[in-house]
């Protein structure tokens, strides 16, 4: 049967310059989204865009548990988890743009951003979610040459729809492996609820089957998504093998910019708007602990939008992709991922 978090204090979980960095995330994430979406319906922005909106407290704080020498395998809603994994923000920008400075030098699409060598985050793909069967790869690698790393693989709810979530879960298990599976539920897998996506009462109790830990929490509460992933993570290191984290987050947008949601009764978005936002529960925990002060809240939100505005300048004025470039990096070539920004700052094919 799946567990529930345990209550634990409040009082300091992670030291107080690492709170500051957290809630600096959370309203980063939540700004950069909302000024995106502005943009693309100005049709100043080009391409897609995937809002992770009223999610940032499950990105973040699953991302947080990691170290640098962890590995994230994220999805396309996952951009607020590679922020906090140490992605730039300039450099996302650049990616969004189809400019060479971004993470993939401007190519395979504006929310297929990875940085493999430089923050162990591997670039998104599509076809959901393939990113976990990838995950086993890199931890069974890790396990064999004896390194104490964790991968870290995200999903959807629909995605546990999919024969590679299961097949994921039952060789993790097996074989003991290093990875922390996460899914974010949304509630509705697109339009579909979720109790027409599974027939049991929460996706964690699946995880009994498997032989493996399974954990659901409160999306909008960052420091239980934190403390449960570091539980995880730290199981994980340890040798203690996999285990499932089902993160309840309804997304306050559609699946994508194009989509109204007209399917997530409004009753229901308007609660979770007003009682589940995971920046202004945060932000008012932080205020209530001495953490800090309303004057500093105010300097973090100041500082986050001039680094936007740097961002969208850097983006617009990095150079377009080089024709040259169309067949490189398919294959494993020295060089060419890893050099600077200006001339192919991307570190990883997708």
């Amino acid at each position: 049967m799946a567990t529930k978090v345990d209550e634990r204090s409040r009082d300091r979980p992670l030291p107080d310059d690492r709170l500051r960095q957290v809630l600096h995330l959370l309203k980063l994430c939540r700004y950069f989204d909302e000024r995106m979406e502005a943009l693309y319906r100005q049709g100043r922005l080009p391409g897609a865009i995937y809002s992770g909106r009223g999610q940032e407290g499950t990105h973040v704080g699953v991302a947080t548990a990691l170290e640098k020498e962890d590995s994230l395998f994220p999805t396309h809603r996952d951009l607020s988890a590679q922020l906090a994994k140490g992605l730039e923000l300039k450099r996302v920008m650049a990616q969004y743009w189809g400019r060479i400075d971004g993470y993939l030098r401007g190519r395979d699409g504006n929310s297929h951003i990875g940085d493999w060598d430089g923050n162990r985050t591997f670039a998104v793909i599509s076809h959901l979610p393939i990113a976990y069967p990838v995950a086993c790869g890199a931890a069974l690698a890790y396990k064999r040459g004896g390194e104490r790393r964790v991968a870290m693989a995200i999903c959807g709810d629909g995605a546990t729809s999919n024969g590679r979530w299961h097949e994921a879960l039952n060789v993790s298990s097996i074989h003991r492996l290093p990875v922390v599976w996460v899914v974010n539920n949304n509630l509705y897998a697109y339009s579909t609820p979720n109790p027409l996506e599974f027939a049991v009462p929460t996706i964690a109790e699946r995880a009994s089957a498997y032989g493996i830990p399974g954990v659901r929490v409160e999306g909008a509460d960052v420091l239980e998504v934190y403390a449960a992933a570091k539980d995880a993570v730290d199981r994980a290191r340890s040798g203690g093998g996999p285990s499932l984290i089902e993160s309840v987050s309804l997304r306050w947008r559609g699946h994508a910019g194009h989509d109204p949601a007209n399917y997530v009764p409004r009753e229901l978005l308007e609660e979770y708007m007003a009682t589940k936002d995971p920046v202004k529960r945060f932000e008012e925990w932080m205020l209530a602990e001495g953490v800090l002060t309303q004057e500093e809240v105010t300097e973090i939100q100041e500082l986050i939008e001039r680094e936007f505005e740097d961002g969208f300048q850097y983006a617009l004025a990095s150079p377009f992709p080089e024709p040259g470039d169309l067949t490189k990096g398919l294959w494993v070539e020295d060089g060419y991922w890893n050099s600077e920004p200006g001339r192919g700052g991307g570190t990883e094919a997708s």
